[in-house]
């Protein structure tokens, strides 16, 4: 077995103070290391600033900070995507880019402990807003008829006040003595746990697909691993997020496997 190359995510959601989130995704991979950084208001979620470091590896290992302008006012939340997109023009490497949707993604997660600010009453009320605007989103979204434990339930009646949400993914890609590639997934985060592996030919179509939910918020969620079927004999090169995410189930699948697949795929073609 040979490794070809390691890939690692790591994201924190803190809260700076009364008025301010900081929001950081710190990624390294075979090749460079990179730290993307959000400041945003608590009570609207607009960005105050943002920041990209890129650092250097030995023999160089010089940080430049770039601070991306075009993130300043634009709100580090869901239906902000075409704001976002806009706003980080100026950075050319997509990967890059993708650093700050992984700080909003967190924001979004860690926003559960900060449903005061957020002009929601109590938890109950936040959490039922979630069911209405979010039904039909995700396996859990899509069977509310089924849970056993809602989401208030699951989270518990304690919440955080410093350290929101922190969430770590990673890739590794290898490659066995029958030529085969293989491809490790991990995410594990302050809500959840999600595992997959894939092995794939030398034409990179997928000869076997796995993976499992550890850690959701009702079991039904779990059953959205048996859509990894779907993957197997097709070719993941150049495969698109949209045409994974309806192989992996759509709104019945769990958006955490679709992204965790999609690193896979983002993988592959670096």
């Amino acid at each position: 077995m040979e490794c070809l190359m390691q890939r690692h995510w790591h994201t924190t959601i803190m809260r700076e103070n009364e008025q301010h989130l900081m929001a950081e995704t710190a990624y390294l991979d075979s090749r460079i290391e990179r730290r993307a950084v959000m400041r945003v208001e608590i009570d609207s979620l607009k960005t105050v600033e943002a920041w990209l470091e890129r650092l250097g590896r030995p023999g160089d290992m010089l940080e430049k900070r770039e601070y991306i302008e075009g993130l300043q006012g634009v709100p580090a939340y869901l239906g902000s995507g075409s704001q976002l997109k806009k706003g980080m023009q100026e950075i050319e490497d997509e990967m890059e880019r993708s650093l700050f949707n992984e700080c909003v993604i967190g924001i979004v997660q860690a926003e559960t402990f900060l449903f005061m600010e957020r002009g929601y009453n109590s938890a109950d009320e936040y959490s039922k807003s979630w069911e209405d605007f979010y039904a039909g989103s995700c396996r859990y979204y899509s069977n509310l008829d089924k849970i056993k434990v809602s989401w208030g339930d699951y989270i518990g009646r304690t919440g955080r006040k410093k350290n929101l949400f922190n969430r770590s993914k990673s890739q590794q890609l290898m490659h066995d003595n029958k030529n085969n590639l293989i491809i490790i997934g991990s995410l594990i985060d302050s809500f959840h746990q999600v595992s997959s592996h894939l092995i794939l030919d030398q034409d990179m179509k997928v000869i076997s697909a796995q993976g499992q939910l550890l850690r959701a918020p009702d079991k039904v969620c779990f059953d959205a691993a048996t859509a990894m079927n779907n993957l197997i004999g097709k070719s993941l090169k150049g495969t698109s997020k949209k045409e994974l995410a309806n192989l992996l189930g759509a709104g019945q699948g769990c958006v955490h496997l679709i992204d965790l697949v999609y690193d896979s795929v983002k993988t592959l073609q670096l």
